[in-house]
């Protein structure tokens, strides 16, 4: 009787202590793993809304030795596809075109000898330039970690819009009637009026103001961070007259949603 009773009481000391003892200790070598870091951001984004603001530059607006060019500014606005590289933009930039060399002069004969100078070139033309085009990139930080850039090409179409000249300097030019004759050796009976050439060819190069266009080029943008940055890009426009095509270079900042 005695055995049983020692036998219960060690039993239920036994429970006792291993209760009170607590959780066995875990061995100090083990190691919790930390949780796998956050993708780093993506500066270059699908289905992303840019808008831009830029500078721009135009020369060679036409062909015929004038040396035109023009300063100005724009925006565009661009739709980049849940497939990241390719997308849409619409970009529309004002400007005021110039005669290269400042004002110009010449001298007109007429028929009966006497001579007049012509002043003409000089002046300025506002200009608008509107363009849709399609766009394809590439993210050079898919390849490179941390090199946020991204070259682009583009291509499409749209039109030249120019305004009135101011002061006719577009088109400045003599006129001046004289007497000549049908047939050599008669009396000068007959007036002619005959006038000087237009020195500058703008109004020429784009009849009726306007011209539509095809428009291709190239740019580059740097992401600061992922919704601000800058770019540079140069167009190749070509209105439908051979004689007028010119450069447009492109110079600003961009904000992507």
């Amino acid at each position: 009787m005695k055995k049983i009773i020692v036998l219960t009481v060690l039993a239920i000391a036994s429970q006792a202590v291993a209760v009170f003892a607590g959780e066995p200790m875990v061995s100090s070598k083990e190691v919790i793993a930390p949780p796998p870091p956050p993708p780093p951001p993506e500066f270059f984004r699908p289905n992303e809304f840019d808008i831009g603001a830029f500078g721009t530059y135009a020369t060679g607006v036409q062909g015929r030795g004038n040396n035109l060019h023009g300063w100005g500014g724009g925006m565009d606005f661009t739709y980049w596809f849940p497939w990241k590289y390719a997308g849409i933009r619409f970009q529309g930039a004002g400007l005021d075109i110039s005669g290269g060399g400042g004002p110009r002069s010449r001298v007109v004969t007429f028929p009966d000898g006497e001579t007049a100078t012509v002043s003409g070139g000089g002046g300025s033309v506002a200009a608008g330039v509107v363009t849709g085009d399609f766009m394809l990139r590439l993210p050079l930080d898919d390849y490179w970690p941390g090199v946020h850039l991204a070259p682009y090409f583009f291509a499409g179409f749209g039109g030249i819009f120019l305004g009135s000249p101011g002061n006719d300097n577009n088109r400045e030019f003599v006129e001046r009637t004289v007497f000549v004759s049908r047939t050599e050796g008669a009396p000068a009976t007959q007036p002619v009026t005959f006038r000087g050439r237009a020195i500058s060819r703008l109004q020429q190069d784009f009849p009726g103001g306007s011209q539509v266009l095809g428009h291709a080029g190239a740019g580059l943008e740097y992401r600061f961070t992922p919704h601000i940055g800058i770019f540079g890009e140069i167009g190749y426009d070509f209105p439908n007259l051979s004689n007028n095509n010119f450069i447009q270079t492109n110079f600003g900042l961009r904000f992507a949603f």
